[in-house]
């Protein structure tokens, strides 16, 4: 998973495509890039959002709680 910052917007990159295409089914008034979620600036509702699945997604790859640093 990574995070990019764009002009109007930032993207969040998931290594699970499958997983990507459940999330944007689940926010359609975000933008679907090629393996991200694009969400515009200022629109807390959708961070919140993705915020809470993103979650899901650590737990699913069992990053929760580790680093690589």
């Amino acid at each position: 998973m990574a995070v990019f910052a764009a002009k109007s917007h930032f993207s969040i990159h998931f290594s699970d495509e499958e997983f990507l295409n459940r999330l944007s089914e689940s926010l359609p008034a975000c933008k679907k890039g090629k393996r991200c979620i694009n969400i515009p600036y200022g629109d807390e509702e959708f961070l919140r959002a993705v915020e809470e699945r993103i979650s899901d997604f650590l737990k699913i790859y069992h990053f929760e709680g580790s680093s690589s640093l």
